[in-house]
């Protein structure tokens, strides 16, 4: 093992020690602003934005490119084979909560700037996983002067240059409640009404398997949480449904929300937005693919997940995806990431950041 790896390593053991999980987002206990501040080598600049969210950045010199790193994790959960906030490496691949996605982009660029980096600008945040990403909007906020932003998820060491946006919301249905003896049950029931919502919607969905932009086809429109109703002899007098989407780029929010009829209507039924966020690119993807050229990256088919690379490049710079580590070992029992992965994102991160 290379000196560079080891010391890729040693970071990466302290930042998954810091439970960063989002929720509950207690950054400010978890030790990573303490071991950040502790790295006699930098000067974060921090800001708290409130509820967790923090932006730290480290800056130096004339840097071209912003890399963006989240440090936020999903919880642990059930099933882990060993304690989440400890690094374990076994059969050429490092396990811990956060080693794929995507702590271990953070300890590839922490370890490049204790080599002696001259010109970089990487940001950490903190809230990518809560599904507001305030810390990325506030950021942009700020206006700052780069030619490009990476962002760094786990892509296999890839440019990811498209992938799909994102909708979430709430569907409420309202009811008049009685005892369901009453056959007027059949048309008052509210959640009678949320199943009739969800069949034509299923409906709707299906319609768009025909469509696609690149290798993404269809809009991925999921029903994630039913609730409502008392009991079975009661009329229910309120039901809803949390639902997700994912649109392919170019298309239309406010038209796909009017083809599913969400909407609401006085004392039928209210819809609230959840995240909404475009896809990836939200103008010409030449623009993206061109960086990719330019940086000396190996160019990745379309992704499913979505990134915060695209309000990036909703705000008007070029933005593409780059890290290690495979998405299909994220946000699960186990996690982890490949060695040569991390090899692999030491020496391209060294190209990258300037």
């Amino acid at each position: 093992m290379n000196a560079d790896l080891e010391l890729c390593l040693k970071h990466l053991n302290a930042l998954v020690k810091c439970d960063t999980s989002n929720p509950p987002r207690e950054i400010k206990s978890s030790g990573l602003l303490n071991y950040l501040n502790n790295l006699d080598y930098l000067q974060p600049q921090v800001t708290d934005l409130g509820e967790g969210s923090y932006n730290i950045l480290l800056s130096k010199g004339s840097p071209k490119y912003l890399v963006n790193v989240h440090l936020d994790t999903v919880p642990a959960g059930n099933g882990w084979n060993s304690n989440p906030h400890e690094l374990i490496i076994k059969n050429d691949r490092v396990y811990g909560l956060g080693a794929c996605d995507i702590k271990g982009a953070a300890a590839c660029l922490l370890t490049l700037i204790e080599n002696g980096l001259e010109d970089y600008a990487i940001l950490f945040s903190t809230d990518e996983e809560a599904g507001q990403s305030t810390c990325i909007k506030e950021f942009i906020k700020t206006k700052p002067d780069f030619e490009a932003v990476i962002v760094a998820e786990p892509t296999q060491n890839m440019a990811v240059t498209c992938h799909r946006g994102i909708i979430t919301g709430t569907q409420e249905f309202f009811g008049n409640a009685g005892h369901s003896s009453d056959h007027r049950a059949m048309n008052d029931n509210a959640i009678h009404k949320l199943i009739c919502w969800s069949d034509k919607a299923l409906q709707v969905a299906k319609k768009f398997d025909s469509v696609s932009f690149q290798d993404l086809h269809g809009i991925a429109f999921n029903l994630g949480i039913i609730e409502g109703g008392i009991k079975p002899n009661i009329i229910a007098d309120h039901a809803q449904v949390k639902f997700g989407m994912r649109p392919l780029p170019g298309q239309s929010f406010d038209n796909l929300l009017n083809e599913f009829n969400i909407q609401s209507v006085e004392k039928i039924s209210k819809f609230t937005k959840g995240f909404l966020a475009p896809a990836l690119p939200t103008g010409e993807i030449k623009d993206l693919e061109s960086l990719v050229v330019e940086l000396g990256l190996e160019p990745s088919p379309p992704v499913n997940f979505w990134t915060e690379a695209s309000l990036f490049n909703e705000a008007g710079y070029k933005a593409i995806v780059y890290g290690p580590g495979n998405i299909a070992d994220a946000h699960q029992p186990n996690e982890s990431v490949a060695i040569d992965e991390l090899e692999k994102a030491l020496t391209d991160f060294k190209k990258i950041v300037q």
